[in-house]
């Protein structure tokens, strides 16, 4: 008799991909276990299997986001600066990159999550605090370019200046989120006056 375990018929990338779209959607409290396994594609207990429950697949959900987010705007960064574009630029990019897409859900999944859980949650709160972290390494940099080629404003330590761009950005997000349609390149224009030496 055979009793090797059943091989697994789907790519765990591409499931938590799938369960991470959903969420951004819906939002944690909004999406149901049924949902997550229909739009899954995969039997419940398959999924707790291989993957986890709901509040695991949220964090790993977080996780994609995460890693797909930060790849994508290291690579928009480098087209940009290869394409010879000033330091602000790339900065402005950073502000505003995928704020408002059509196809994909409204806002970010991480704003999101802050906006769900607060800090009631260790795990979520981590995994948000390393995006941010993340995300404000790299708009740092950027401005530390700038201010050493002399295009951005010097009179603010660059992780100032990133940090404030950044929680513009997240107040973007959630006004969005609510239904808002806030003038995106009016919001770049005046960063670029402000942060211009």
């Amino acid at each position: 008799m055979n009793n090797l375990p059943a091989k697994k018929t789907f790519s765990d990338e591409q499931v938590i991909e799938k369960i991470m779209l959903l969420f951004w959607q819906n939002g944690y409290y909004h999406t149901s276990m049924d949902e997550i396994v229909a739009t899954s594609g995969v039997k419940k207990q398959s999924l707790y299997n291989a993957l986890g429950d709901k509040h695991t697949l949220y964090l790993k959900a977080l996780q994609c986001y995460h890693q797909r987010a930060l790849a994508a705007c290291t690579q928009a960064m480098q087209q940009l600066e290869q394409a010879g574009d000033s330091p602000l630029t790339v900065l402005l990019m950073l502000y505003s990159r995928d704020l408002n897409q059509p196809n994909q859900p409204t806002g970010d999944l991480i704003a999101n999550a802050v906006a769900e859980f607060g800090a009631t949650d260790t795990d979520v709160k981590q995994a948000t605090d390393r995006f941010y972290e993340d995300y404000l390494t790299l708009m740092a940099s950027v401005i530390l370019k700038g201010q050493a080629n002399g295009t951005i404003m010097t009179s603010e330590s660059s992780m100032a200046l990133a940090q404030s761009l950044l929680e513009a950005r997240i107040g973007l997000q959630t006004r969005l989120r609510q239904g808002s349609q806030p003038d995106l390149a009016q919001r770049q224009r005046a960063w670029r006056t402000f942060l211009q030496r």
